[in-house]
């Protein structure tokens, strides 16, 4: 009997991957060992499907290679997304994770194996990067709301809505168009802002949406940096709100009163027409001018041009230092106005405020509203316009003075402050909470879009939405581009050394109190021991001006302390040119010593601090007596509200922390009226804490730039490892 011929063996050729598509738009992934001419399910068992007869009867077998195609199954049973199943060979893509797939997976399947695939699915697996357009429709607006749709689009076909937001919103780099093409889209930074925009949006049961109009602006200067994206309206009142608050003003110009149009300065005619564009459209709004332009008669100005017969009275409210200032300013330039200042004992101001609707305008101060407010509720009427004048004063929200501003009815409210922005950008929130509820979102929504990034991050992007958001609703223009007639403001730093007796105590105490702070650090944590780091430094800021400030038993003449000695020559010097001096510390002790020695010196002095009654009567000295040469003011007291532009020379006598109150100091001379050059001299002593506050200025300052003034900046805050510096 023959013997059979022995089966022609065959080696492992190549491992090809089959892809296919699956029920519910999953794939199908076959991988089959190619042996010769023979195709074997990979780690399928030996039998049928390894071996062959041809036409001539000859055996074909394949030398299975258990190894590779061991290998092989290993690398596919743990390429994530395949899925394995129960067939060795067989493995299965979920349709959610294709993008995946052809991300991660394919690449490396077509560098290793041979693939193969089904009409259509490489196509569908290919992933297409391109930037993903919106078009906006505008369909109509009403009062505070406007109404509108989204259609996106690219290159390649049109995108649901739907699913871009869920895509954006939780971070998938894609989307999928209606027939299943992946798109990978590239502008990632526009559709996330857009994406968070519509997702502060209401959206409707068809699909479209609604939006508070004061959102309207940030919508439109989002599509403006998308190049490729289109808004189109056909609503004509929409279209003129866009166009007026592009413009900053009404279409249909404010006239001021005529009386005013010699006086007021091209800024300030287009101050009042902001003014009257935010009142239009019921938005509210900052006028953060530089100090000394004019905020105060902008808006008088305003007041008398819109004010009819039967409107309630506008009011004012505003620091107590400021309470003649809005009622001499009224009387000069809008006199038409009738004014009536709420000042007095409480049976006082009782009387007062039933009296209120006979009157225009109504000034009152911040504690006497928050006391007076149960009064102002139950006359059951708005006043027409509510005006806060230094801002800054609310920008705590938790506060009671916050608070109870933010409960007074007004149809209209504005913000003065030349300082919008103090310590960090959570003040504006509280700002914009009294202007308009709702346009920063919540207290805990504004800290985690906003606070946190900038404040932690140093997030430039989070920065700039944060711009973008308040910009048509903030008015902020400055002396150096607007007042070119204005002289000069010269500032200098001065630096004065410790004399041998202020190093003595100076270093003594700086090593007691580091080693409280850090002893209280160490036992409560940083964020507890605010009172005692605050007190560690002032302690050390009072050494700096004189150390009888906190050893009373030593002499309290200038012979002790480095800088009294520099301010006193300065003083002497400009008051033998025949110059005013304005000269501000933040301690009313120092203040005290410089009193005397200037009465020694014999030179005349007026004094404004938190303890001085009848102010009036000091600026009228300081401003009409030639043999009154020197202004002392606190920094607090006196660095507001005031203008002294008799004066030319400046002395701040210690830095604060915060540059912009020390701006608001200098300007009281620095502004409009002032026909002279005016020199400021910061005096700072030499090896102190004091050099290290001047560092934290600037960093204050560069935050301020930033976010109103549009300049790159290092936005940090104070860290532990700031105050470590601070006291080492």
């Amino acid at each position: 009997m023959p013997r059979e011929p022995k089966p022609r063996l065959h080696a492992l050729d190549s491992i090809r991957i089959r892809i296919s598509f699956a029920d519910g738009g999953a794939l199908r992934v076959d991988a089959i060992a190619d042996y010769g001419t023979l195709k074997v399910p990979l780690m399928s068992l030996a039998g049928a499907s390894d071996t062959k007869t041809d036409k001539e009867g000859r055996v074909h077998e394949a030398d299975r290679d258990w190894d590779v195609e061991g290998e092989a199954r290993v690398f596919l049973a743990h390429a994530y997304p395949m899925i394995p199943t129960d067939e060795a060979h067989v493995f299965r893509v979920p349709a959610d994770e294709m993008y995946a797939f052809s991300k991660d997976v394919l690449p490396e399947l077509e560098y290793q194996y041979t693939v193969e695939a089904d009409p259509g699915v490489l196509e569908k697996l290919a992933v297409r990067r391109l930037a993903i357009s919106p078009e906006i429709g505008i369909s109509s607006s009403r009062t505070g709301w406007f109404d509108f749709s989204v259609a996106w689009h690219c290159k390649e076909a049109d995108i649901d809505t739907k699913e871009l937001l869920e895509a954006v919103s939780s971070g998938r780099p894609f989307v999928r168009t209606s027939d299943g093409t992946l798109i990978e889209y590239e502008n990632t930074e526009e559709l996330e802002r857009l994406a968070d925009f519509l997702n502060r949006a209401e959206q409707k049961d068809d699909g479209s949406f609604s939006g508070r109009l004061f959102d309207a602006p940030e919508m439109q200067a989002l599509l403006e940096r998308m190049q490729t994206s289109r808004m189109e309206t056909t609503d004509a009142a929409f279209r003129q709100f866009l166009s007026e608050s592009q413009a900053g003003k009404p279409i249909e110009p404010i006239d001021a009163p005529k009386h005013l149009e010699p006086v007021l300065r091209p800024y300030q005619k287009d101050g009042m027409a902001w003014i009257a564009f935010l009142r239009k459209y019921g938005f509210g709004g900052i006028l953060a001018d530089d100090m000394g332009l004019g905020k105060t008669l902008q808006v008088l100005a305003f007041l008398a041009a819109t004010r009819k017969p039967g409107d309630t009275p506008d009011l004012v409210v505003c620091p107590k230092t400021l309470t003649m200032t809005w009622s001499e300013e009224s009387a000069k330039y809008v006199p038409g106005l009738k004014t009536l200042v709420v000042e007095g004992t409480a049976e006082e101001r009782e009387r007062i405020i039933r009296t209120i609707d006979g009157y225009d305008l109504i000034i009152t101060t911040y504690p006497s509203l928050q006391r007076d407010l149960p009064q102002y509720l139950d006359r059951g009427k708005a006043f027409r316009t509510c005006i806060i004048d230094e801002a800054q004063y609310i920008k705590n929200s938790a506060t009671a003075t916050a608070k109870s501003v933010k409960l007074v009815p007004a149809d209209f409210r504005l913000a003065l402050t030349g300082t919008p922005l103090e310590n960090g950008v959570h003040e504006l929130w509280s700002i914009y909470d009294f202007l308009m509820p709702g346009f920063l979102g919540t207290t805990s929504d504004f800290r985690k879009r906003y606070e946190r990034p900038i404040k932690d991050r140093q997030d430039q992007g989070a920065l700039d939405r944060l711009r973008t958001r308040i910009r048509p609703f903030m008015l902020r223009r400055t002396k150096a581009a607007l007042l070119k007639d204005l002289p000069p403001k010269v500032e200098q730093t001065m630096h004065a050394p410790l004399t041998p007796e202020q190093l003595v105590v100076y270093t003594r105490t700086l090593e007691e109190v580091r080693e409280n702070v850090m002893k209280a650090v160490a036992e409560k944590g940083f964020a507890q021991s605010r009172i005692e780091i605050l007190t560690a430094l002032m302690k050390l800021r009072r050494i700096c001006d004189h150390p009888a400030l906190v050893d009373p038993r030593l002499p309290k003449t200038d012979e002790l302390s480095g800088k009294m000695s520099l301010a006193l020559e300065l003083v002497r010097q400009a008051v033998e040119g025949g110059h005013k001096v304005l000269l501000f510390s933040q301690f009313t002790g120092m203040l005290d010593l410089l009193r005397a020695s200037l009465d020694e010196l014999g030179i005349g002095h007026a004094t404004i601090e938190g303890k001085t009654r009848d102010r009036d009567a000091e600026i009228k000295k300081f401003s009409k007596d030639p043999k009154i040469p020197v202004f002392l003011l606190s920094l607090r007291a006196g660095g507001t509200g005031l203008t002294l532009v008799e004066a030319d020379t400046v002395i701040l006598f210690d830095p604060w922390w915060n540059p912009m109150v020390e701006a608001q100091a200098m300007d009281r001379a620095h502004r409009i009226g002032q026909t002279k050059s005016v020199n400021v001299y910061k005096l700072v002593t030499k090896g102190s804490v004091e050099e290290k506050v001047m560092e934290l200025q600037v960093r204050k300052k560069q935050l301020f730039d930033a976010l109103i003034q549009e300049s790159e900046a290092d936005l940090g805050a104070l860290t532990w490892e700031d105050v470590q510096g601070l006291l080492a």
